[in-house]
């Protein structure tokens, strides 16, 4: 296939929740009126059977429309015979799956295999008119610099992403963005303010690693310095984040609580040491400019962060996303 299409997302707005529209677009919608062809179970589907048509290199069976757009790590190529497509083994049970009906998008985290070499592998496709439109991927390689690699035998989703909320747990689209983006909020220029809310019992999974853990869990990660997710964000331990760029969040399940989220950290590493809130001093490990390129996956429950599930990798810095060509925010985030 010859993909040359780039498709223009339009960014959320918060200013646009506040409108006496009854019919007014929530976020993560494609439209104000809400056209259902593929219910939840539908959409899983798909993508259950995009991963049986990757691990099979099989791409004819994989029900893609003929312009589909197809990135790896942030770079658009043909589907089929490069990127993963033409290196991967196998796809490993253990998956987390989730899923919008009304965006028709759904979204796929756990582990391939490339050549027996196990990664990290997050993805989101978005369904339209019966055959898949985008694949949007994230590949965690064995580290090649300083992240998070979980033990692949070990690793485990925890099953509340399933589960769908009391009613009174649950919250609205526009909610659930805002609790989201929060988070991000607190972790760019991360300085202990905190801007979203959080469960007492928020657990972060990085890379197949529990970095909100203790330290047995989460050794060389934030969860050496503090758990819970928190108490991590008051010790201002992610200064380093400059920016939060290209946030988008194309998936959300109210019933279930969950809300999808894409974007980069930008780390302008204008500086290599800082002071946490309690004194003790961090240095950075890598000396150069980069960005961390993300799908991240937030479970909310009575309007808090509980359980947050997240792949993702190194890339050039302010690389941008073939999802967001046009997005101002490339520009002032």
């Amino acid at each position: 296939m010859n993909i040359q299409r780039y498709r223009m997302t339009v960014p959320l707005l918060l200013g646009a929740f506040f409108t006496p529209l009854v019919h007014a677009q929530a976020p993560g919608q494609s439209s104000a009126v809400i056209k259902i062809d593929c219910d939840y179970d539908c959409l899983i589907g798909y993508a259950n059977n995009y991963m049986q048509a990757l691990q099979d290199r099989d791409f004819s069976s994989a029900r893609l429309a003929p312009d589909v757009i197809f990135s790896e790590n942030d770079v658009v190529m043909p589907v089929g015979n490069d990127g993963i497509w033409g290196t991967i083994s196998k796809v490993r049970d253990g998956e987390m799956t989730i899923a919008d009906e009304q965006t028709g998008n759904a979204a796929w985290f756990g582990l391939v295999e490339e050549h027996g070499n196990p990664a990290y592998y997050a993805m989101r496709i978005q369904v339209e008119d019966g055959l898949i439109s985008e694949i949007e991927t994230i590949i965690n390689r064995l580290p090649d610099m300083p992240k998070p690699f979980g033990n692949p035998d070990t690793v485990i989703h925890d099953p509340v992403w399933d589960d769908i909320l009391p009613v009174e747990q649950q919250r609205p689209r526009e909610r659930l963005v805002a609790v989201a983006d929060g988070y991000f909020n607190t972790v760019e220029l991360n300085d202990g303010d905190i801007f979203t809310q959080f469960d007492p019992d928020c657990g972060r999974l990085e890379n197949g690693v529990l970095t909100t853990a203790g330290s047995g869990e989460g050794g060389g990660t934030a969860a050496t310095i503090a758990s819970g997710c928190e108490p991590q964000l008051r010790l201002g331990i992610y200064r380093i984040n400059k920016r939060i760029r290209n946030r988008r969040y194309p998936l959300i399940d109210e019933k279930r609580g969950v809300i999808l989220a894409t974007g980069f950290f930008d780390h302008a590493n204008t500086f290599d040491r800082y002071t946490l809130k309690d004194g003790r001093e961090m240095q950075t490990v890598l000396k150069w400019p980069n960005s961390i390129s993300l799908l991240e996956a937030f479970k909310i429950r009575n309007g808090r962060i509980w359980r947050i599930e997240a792949v993702f990798t190194y890339v050039p810095y302010f690389m941008p996303s073939p999802f967001a060509v046009g997005n101002p925010d490339f520009q002032t985030r």
